[in-house]
């Protein structure tokens, strides 16, 4: 039995949302970036969601904490982000 999500999405599912959006993203995917905290709102009729999140990247020798806000909506397809991290 499958079901669909109803809350706000988590960490994992931002960081899924971002790696599925590798292909279409090319040189602006930072195949090491890591989604360390996310902190959405309560979403809105659509089902899209804006959050607030913390990251890092593998390639930074200094691994410094980075943040942006990501929008991220649920979709027959299931969790995609419709702006931020480097989505334009």
């Amino acid at each position: 039995m499958t079901g669909i999500a109803c809350g706000a999405p988590t960490t994992e599912i931002i960081q899924q949302a971002y790696e599925q959006e590798a292909p279409s993203s090319g040189v602006r995917h930072d195949k090491g970036l890591k989604i360390v905290e996310a902190t959405c709102d309560k979403g809105d009729a659509n089902g899209r969601f804006l959050c607030q999140v913390s990251f890092v990247s593998e390639d930074d020798p200094d691994k410094r904490l980075y943040f942006d806000i990501v929008s991220a909506a649920l979709t027959e397809k299931g969790w995609v982000l419709t702006s931020g991290l480097c989505k334009r």
